[in-house]
């Protein structure tokens, strides 16, 4: 594997001076350095999303205790219970087309334990939770490019693909979101038991058999997506390893028995996914796994190597389809350029089939750059491995026509261009705001000053940009030791035009032209695969919501809301969405109807 790469390597000049800092000893500790500055401003992102709710499940709670996650369980936000779910609806906590069997739980102990640890040393300090998040990211960049070394020689090249994954902006989101420092965790481990795995196979390293399968349970139980590092144990013994092809399958047999033992586990439990739009489970719903696979491959693909980032497809649905087309030309042609390379080097093959299989898990969710820690370990080291050989070699220069050259080379200058210019400055601004800029999340979250008369109001949402957060705003609230509202209720997503009509002095008819279920964030509480019915009611403390429209497909299109007492009652506290905050509303007039447009986000 060493001589491969070796015959590409930087000789001369400035190019001698590049070569002796990316072959250098210390590069791990350096890259691992310089990848967390990148991510420094991470240390002033504080709690976001999912971390209020963390954070009050962990401080504890003598209001709606029963409905918190129990510690150090945080990512069991939904257990299936129709009648916790039915609690937490009438608080408001969450949409009122909620599934009341809706399943969203992960089985995460070990990243857990290390919020667990925060919350017993440093409870209010956020800077340093994301100070561990930092440590954690660069032990995976030291860690990662040890690998590269390992499996390309102490060359360039390895070198360089260890630069090119410490750059790399789709680690932002990750560093800076405190609940989603377990992808840390689970790629750190999972790169672990890779080298385990090599070491056992190529240098007869016993140790590295039990540690190998004992490191990828760990992953697992950082995070469900632990289960990435089987594309490149699986890579490993189809392509690199050289012994007999006996022996290579049973080499994988502990890490098989490992991930059956923790999916059975996790199943026993109560974990997995139900009624959640934006989950398919590859498990229970293998069809529609398969379905959905083809599409969001080269989505996720392409936020790896170009733009736009695999989020574009969710804030952006009606442009879904020409992402997808973009993804699909630009892997074709990557394709047809990487060609040569790969039927000249081995490694560059096992890095293109570890990038492959590694995008197939990600698909379980909707395609998110955030997701990409084990599919850019393959990719960089392609592309690494892709640079030196089209600058480098001799093979191209003699045996490559003028006509195939010029693509090849311009190729790798947009590249270049990309990873190594562009992606540390996008590493960190997603560090800095790791979901969105900060004023949105403050502006869905924050109330501003609101008295103790909340506390006997039901406060109404007329509509809202992400319905998601009413939790996380009444989490933060709630950690904050600031009023809560009696009761919350969001009437309908903001992302779409509305028309608001008035038949009575209690009821507003609300239509959506898009409809509802409609957006990636309405998806987040009810799949399609659970519609609602026509005439179908919901029952809410002070609000009755009756299903008055469907679709064709069977979305809903209008809903009626009907409040137990007048809409101007005092006791309501209407609040609108316009343009980035949140503004008092006075409902229509008896008989009269209104229009709002759709809401823009900033992102």
């Amino acid at each position: 594997m060493k001589a491969e790469v070796q015959a590409t390597g930087l000789d001369g000049g400035l190019a001698g001076l590049l070569d002796a800092v990316l072959t250098w000893r210390y590069l791990p500790i350096v890259l691992a350095i310089l990848a967390m500055g990148l991510a420094l401003p991470s240390l002033g992102v504080g709690w976001i999303l999912e971390d209020h709710l963390q954070r009050w499940a962990m401080m504890g709670s003598s209001e709606y205790g029963e409905l918190l996650p129990v510690p150090p369980d945080i990512w069991r936000f939904f257990d299936g219970d129709a009648a916790r779910t039915e609690r937490m609806m009438d608080a408001g906590w969450i949409p009122w087309w909620t599934y009341p069997k809706i399943r969203w739980a992960f089985w995460r102990p070990l990243a857990a334990m290390t919020h667990v640890l925060d919350y017993w040393l440093w409870p209010n300090r956020a800077g340093l939770m994301h100070a561990q998040s930092l440590l954690w990211f660069g032990a995976l960049i030291g860690c990662t490019t040890v690998l590269y070394r390992r499996f390309m020689g102490v060359a360039a090249a390895a070198g360089l693909a260890g630069l090119l994954y410490a750059l790399d902006d789709s680690h932002g989101t990750a560093v800076g979101f405190l609940a989603n420092r377990n992808a840390l965790l689970a790629t750190l481990f999972g790169v672990l038991a890779l080298l385990a795995q090599d070491r056992w196979r190529r240098d007869n390293w016993r140790a590295g058999a039990a540690l190998g399968p004992i490191l990828l349970g760990m992953s697992l139980l950082s995070a469900e997506a632990g289960i990435g590092i089987c594309a490149y144990l699986l890579g490993y013994a189809l392509v690199l390893d050289r012994g007999p092809a006996g022996q290579r399958l049973k080499g994988l047999m502990p890490y098989v028995l490992v991930v059956c033992v923790w999916r059975v586990l996790w199943w026993y439990q109560g974990y997995g996914v139900e009624g959640v739009g934006i989950y398919t489970d590859p498990l229970a719903d293998p069809l529609g796994f398969l379905f959905v696979l083809p599409v969001r491959v080269p989505i996720l693909l392409l936020g790896q190597w170009a733009i736009p980032p695999g989020e574009f497809s969710i804030f952006s649905p009606q442009n879904l389809h020409w992402v997808w087309l973009i993804g699909v030309m630009v892997l074709v042609l990557l394709a047809v350029l990487f060609r040569p390379l790969l039927k000249a080097s081995r490694v560059a093959r096992f890095w293109v089939l570890g990038m492959i299989l590694a995008s197939i898990a990600p698909c379980a969710s909707s395609p998110q750059d955030r997701q990409l820690f084990f599919v850019g370990i393959g990719a960089m080291g392609l592309l690494s491995e892709y640079l030196s050989w089209v600058f480098k070699s001799v093979q191209l220069r003699d045996n490559y026509a003028l006509s195939r050259r010029v693509p090849t080379v311009l190729l790798a200058i947009v590249l270049v261009v990309i990873h190594v210019l562009g992606s540390p400055v996008l590493l960190y601004v997603r560090a800095k705001w790791p979901m969105g800029p900060q004023y949105f999340l403050e502006s869905c979250h924050g109330l501003g000053k609101m008295d103790s008369s909340i506390e006997k109001q039901d406060l109404i949402f007329l509509n809202h940009p992400a319905p998601g957060h009413l939790l996380y705003m009444l989490s933060a609230r709630a950690v904050n030791e600031q009023p809560l509202p009696r009761r919350m209720r969001t009437l309908a997503s903001a992302l779409s035009r509305q028309t608001i009509r008035r038949p009575d002095a209690q009821t507003l008819l609300v239509r959506l032209k898009r409809g509802y279920l409609g957006r990636w964030f309405d998806k987040m509480f009810r799949s399609t695969d659970h519609p609602l019915a026509l005439g179908e009611r919901i029952e809410l403390s002070g609000m009755t919501v009756e299903v008055t429209e469907l679709s064709d497909d069977g979305r809903v299109m209008e809903a009626s809301f009907r409040f137990g007492v007048s809409l101007e009652d005092p006791s309501l506290r209407w609040l609108r969405w316009k343009d980035d905050h949140f503004e008092p509303f006075v409902p229509p007039a008896v008989g009269e109807e209104i229009s709002f447009p759709r809401a823009k986000l900033p992102f």
